[in-house]
């Protein structure tokens, strides 16, 4: 069918639809569920907007599942407000991807709220020094450090947890509470892993003053952290030379410089600042690797019905997923600098390759917990000239989903996906073009991607213009 707008011809599809090939959920806003946890914030607007995403073929929603909401007092868990969004879900026959947001929700791109991290957890936290540190004493509250995942510090009901534990002990009574939701209604449980959920150190801050494309900062000087440093390689701290100013540009750093004449003598692949780098991206990757291990802890607490290895969450019908960030600027630069002070390294060697490292993780872990693990990368909708306004930035996020998507085809693990900044459905035809190149749903092989996630829902998501742009890329992929 086709419709004349103003003399332009444009595509349109008869709702209802069926999801595609390649299922696309939707993202909720991020105050969905009340302070107490425990209902729902707007659920009558929640249902209907719901209601008529379903008829444009979406298979269902993302939910963050705040820790600073529901488990206010150590372990005393309040997840009554996800009970209910997912008996609104099943009555519509929706599913959810719902998110362990170990991580609190304010001061990041496209936050509106702000949830902070449970009051018992980051008080201790800080008293503690294992909150990640900038060389010049900027703590970020974002999330825990990841040297506080083995720190027997936060309080239980019966004496002391380490970070790793409050996470299991948090999904265990997730998993417990929901039911038989679990693989039925709920068929993904993204597992947080740092700032914005994401597996990576939060090196950008927009709190304290970060903007983009400035390569942010290493986040290793709380005393969790240089403990671990020293333990690990008898270094004291960082080497001198890496950012001081998280705006600065990658020539604009001593450790990051790429004009030496011998490319190998660069600071970031020689000496101190390429042992460094390398030991901040392997504690980032084993860090993710405990918290996945934790989830399948939680699972097997909660899943196995009476023998061992009888599971009652089929593998095919739950799985667990990872998010990584698409950091896309700088990547040009041999030094991948803002990829470097996130952890992911991609510039000490010509074999340095952190997403290969990530999906190897993913893929062992995959192994031992006898599920799924997605590798959810963001910027789908980005292309290599998004930002060919700023030349400075070097960005390239079509050449980085290439690369990751290369490590995600050899490790054997499901790739999948989210656009990186919210756009407006009906007017963004461009998006949807880009999208559907990266989805590859005309794939018979492991580059196809395992699924889409859309940000965000909205009145604005649901007027008729915008579902029938959804309808439309959702029956052509």
């Amino acid at each position: 069918m086709l419709d004349c707008l103003g003399g332009i011809f444009k595509k349109s599809v008869k709702l209802p639809v069926s999801p595609g090939k390649v299922p696309i959920y939707v993202m909720l806003q991020l105050d969905w569920l009340s302070d107490d946890g425990q209902s729902l914030r707007y659920k009558e607007q929640l249902q209907r907007q719901l209601s008529a995403a379903k008829r444009a073929g979406i298979k269902g929603v993302m939910a963050d599942i705040w820790w600073g909401l529901c488990e206010p007092k150590p372990e005393e868990y309040h997840f009554q407000g996800a009970k209910e969004l997912c008996d609104l879900l099943q009555s519509l026959g929706l599913e959810l991807q719902a998110v362990m947001s170990f991580h609190q929700c304010g001061g990041n791109v496209g936050d509106t709220v702000n949830f902070p991290l449970p009051a018992w957890c980051l008080e201790k936290a800080k008293s503690s020094g294992l909150l990640y540190k900038s060389k010049d004493g900027v703590v970020a509250e974002d999330c825990l450090s990841l040297s506080a995942d083995n720190e027997k510090i936060f309080p239980s009901k019966s004496g002391t947890r380490t970070a790793l534990q409050c996470y299991q002990d948090y999904m265990t009574a997730f998993l417990k509470f929901m039911g038989s939701h679990v693989g039925n209604t709920i068929c993904e449980l993204q597992v947080g892993m740092g700032p914005c959920g994401e597996l990576r150190y939060p090196s950008y801050m927009m709190s304290n003053g970060w903007n983009w494309p400035g390569v942010g900062l290493i986040m290793a000087y709380d005393s969790g952290m240089l403990k671990m440093l020293k333990a690990d390689t008898g270094e004291a701290g960082p080497p001198e030379g890496f950012p001081e100013d998280q705006n600065a540009m990658p020539d604009d750093v001593p450790m990051f410089r790429a004009n030496a004449p011998d490319p190998a003598s660069t600071g970031f692949r020689s000496g101190k600042g390429k042992d460094f780098l390398e030991w901040y991206s392997s504690v980032l990757i084993k860090h993710g690797q405990q918290v996945l291990a934790a989830a399948t802890a939680a699972v097997r607490k909660t899943g196995a019905a009476g023998a061992p290895g009888c599971q009652v969450y089929p593998p095919e019908k739950f799985c667990f997923s990872v998010k990584v960030s698409g950091l896309h600027w700088h990547v040009t630069h041999p030094s991948r600098a803002t990829e470097a002070c996130a952890g992911y390294n991609c510039c000490t060697s010509e074999t340095a390759d952190a997403y290969m490292e990530i999906a190897k993780m993913l893929g062992a872990e995959s192994k031992t917990a006898q599920r799924p693990i997605l590798f959810n990368f963001t910027c789908m909708e980005m292309t290599n000239d998004s930002n060919s306004g700023v030349p400075k930035a070097l960005s390239a996020p079509e050449d980085l989903i290439a690369q990751v998507r290369k490590a995600a085809i050899f490790h054997q693990v499901p790739l999948a996906g989210e656009n990186a900044l919210e756009f407006d459905l009906a007017t963004s035809q461009w998006a949807f073009t880009q999208i559907g190149k990266q989805i590859r749903s005309f794939s018979p092989g492991a580059d196809m991607m395992h699924g889409l996630t859309l940000l965000r829902l909205s009145d604005n998501f649901v007027k008729p213009a915008s579902l029938q742009q959804l309808a439309l890329f959702v029956t052509q992929n």
